[in-house]
């Protein structure tokens, strides 16, 4: 798209704009990243773009949920989302954490080996910290799987969502937002 604006963007960088927005109203992350691009001026839509990819790049705030967490003993990972990976590499990694990671699902405690954390299998809702993936959020809503929704309703310690900050949807794009089947809306504190 960012090539576009520079060549032909009022035909074909917004028509191409608009059918992705059509076919993926389930992304927030794909939502988040057309927005901007509806504007018919070529240079506000492409620096709109750029603005959106660098803070799709920015991993950051995954290493202030790292830094947050860091002091727990136990942390429950429901998946092996990448958002959640990015923040349990940032404690690992910066060694400020010593926690056992739980999960309830073989392939997640394969996945996690890398961290060079240990696993162990129980109810992640037993943790000290849970982390809960979700796909989108505004202000008073985040979707997240139902599996994960539940598990994060036994939790006994601290929810922790996880979730990109380019995901978090804008009012326009909130209107059009279509979650995939699976996902359910719950309210953030």
């Amino acid at each position: 798209m960012l090539e576009l604006t520079r060549d032909n963007w009022v035909g074909e960088g917004l028509d191409a704009t608009r059918q992705i927005r059509r076919r993926r109203l389930d992304s927030p992350l794909m939502l988040a990243v057309t927005e901007p691009a509806l504007d018919p001026d070529p240079f506000r839509a492409s620096l709109g773009l750029a603005s959106i990819l660098t803070t799709l790049g920015d991993q950051s705030w995954a290493s202030d949920i790292g830094m947050d967490i860091s002091d727990a003993t136990t942390i429950g990972v429901l998946s092996l989302h990448h958002e959640s990976l990015w923040a349990l590499e940032s404690a690992a990694l910066l060694g400020a954490t010593e926690a056992v990671l739980v999960t309830d699902r073989r392939a997640v405690a394969r996945g996690l080996g890398y961290l060079r954390r240990p696993i162990k299998l129980a109810d992640p809702a037993a943790a000290d910290v849970l982390l809960l993936p979700g796909l989108a959020r505004d202000s008073a809503t985040m979707w997240t799987f139902r599996r994960f929704a539940a598990v994060s309703w036994k939790a006994t310690g601290r929810v922790v969502p996880v979730i990109h900050p380019g995901a978090y949807l804008s009012p326009m794009n909130r209107k059009v937002f279509r979650p995939p089947a699976g996902v359910y809306a719950i309210e953030l504190p």
